[in-house]
């Protein structure tokens, strides 16, 4: 008898153990991608005040735009994968409409995935042709930098940060400065 309630007990013990533990399933993090426009700075004028290189602010932000809303229809064409020079251009884009910036009309666009976005806009009633790029393709596409230009890109290139110089007519008329990290996703 004594031993039928010992085996009773023993029984009832592990089934608590069994029915108190449960699997533990491990949780695998989820990470995206995230990347942020850090610094921009746009020059209206940038060798020479008043002559008919000066492009108003609202004018270059709408410029910008521009070159990416053909990449947005360009991505979406092709369905490729976006690249890191893809994501951080998008980045400029979500930046620049969040401020209100409107885009203009454009021909010839043409993406490259080394020299950038480029396209024919009217500006002033001018055609213009306007490039978004990497540094390295805009320093071969336009003349030299203004000092203020160039600070940030070599100050951005130090902090590890992707730059991008918007050109029209082989003159640098601004800079963006983006960061990307990865950020980690919690689901419910």
């Amino acid at each position: 008898m004594l031993l039928l309630l010992i085996l009773l007990i023993v029984l009832l013990v592990k089934k608590v153990r069994k029915g108190g533990k449960k699997d533990v399933v491990p949780v695998i993090p989820e990470f995206e991608e995230v990347f942020t426009v850090d610094r921009k700075l746009l020059v209206t004028a940038p060798y020479k005040v008043g002559d008919e290189s000066e492009i108003q602010e609202a004018q270059l932000n709408s410029l910008t735009l521009t070159l990416i809303v053909g990449l947005r229809e360009h991505l979406t064409k092709v369905f490729e994968n976006p690249s890191d020079q893809h994501k951080a251009m998008l980045a400029i884009a979500k930046d620049l409409e969040s401020a209100g910036v409107v885009p203009i009309a454009y021909t010839q666009w043409n993406q490259s995935p080394i020299n950038g976005i480029a396209a024919k806009v009217i500006v002033n009633g001018v055609v213009r042709n306007a490039l978004l790029g990497p540094t390295l393709a805009m320093v071969r596409a336009t003349a030299k930098f203004p000092d203020s230009i160039s600070e940030i890109v070599e100050s951005g290139h130090a902090n590890g940060k992707s730059i991008y110089i918007l050109g029209i007519d082989g003159l640098a008329y601004g800079v963006f400065e983006i960061s990307h990290k990865l950020q980690e996703v919690i689901k419910d």
